[in-house]
């Protein structure tokens, strides 16, 4: 009896999912202007590492914090149109105007910082491809940046969040492979 309760009350708290019309799905993505995405991320490439993520966008910034399991800064980078500031591990301050170029060069780290604020959140803005999955919701999508093919495949979606927002994710190119997995948004 006790394992057909649980069982009735694993069913019950299971956030309903709906097939979507991409288009209204869509639409909706556009119109978030402000959210703040927390959670983790796993890096493998030339350095392997995980840290927690924090990733926060406005309508003319955005902001990334990565620190160790301790609470200790890796990298904070602040963006905005032209102008971009990264604090690294020890403190010191770098300004540039490119996000993913300043990020490349100070930390080695390479990642599509000027996508990830739409594609965060299931928008394949400015994407050389992309696919939907059956609840039709993006799945992949795929961008050539630079000559490097950049893949980022949704694996699972939070349903929580009105819209429908990505809860797990892998983000690829050739010797990279970055895992994203959000833990809790905030739309504002």
């Amino acid at each position: 009896m006790a394992l057909c309760l649980s069982l009735l009350a694993g069913c019950v708290s299971q956030p309903e999912h709906t097939r979507t019309n991409w288009d209204t799905h869509q639409q909706a993505l556009s119109q978030l202007s402000s959210y703040q995405a927390k959670g983790k991320m796993g890096y493998k490439g030339d350095q392997r590492f995980g840290a927690n993520l924090l990733w926060e966008t406005t309508s003319s910034h955005d902001h990334l914090l990565l620190t160790n399991f301790l609470g200790s800064t890796l990298l904070r980078l602040d963006a905005r149109p032209g102008q971009v500031t990264l604090v690294n591990n020890e403190g010191k301050t770098f300004r540039g105007a490119d996000a993913t170029q300043l990020v490349g060069e100070l930390t080695g780290l390479r990642l599509p910082i000027d996508q990830m604020r739409d594609w965060l959140i299931g928008l394949p803005t400015a994407a050389d491809t992309f696919q939907l999955n059956a609840d039709g919701r993006l799945s992949y999508l795929a961008k050539d940046i630079n000559g490097k093919l950049w893949q980022l495949d949704y694996n699972e979606y939070d349903y929580t969040t009105t819209p429908a927002l990505p809860k797990r994710m892998v983000l690829s190119s050739v010797g990279v492979s970055i895992t994203l997995v959000i833990h809790n948004w905030s739309i504002n």
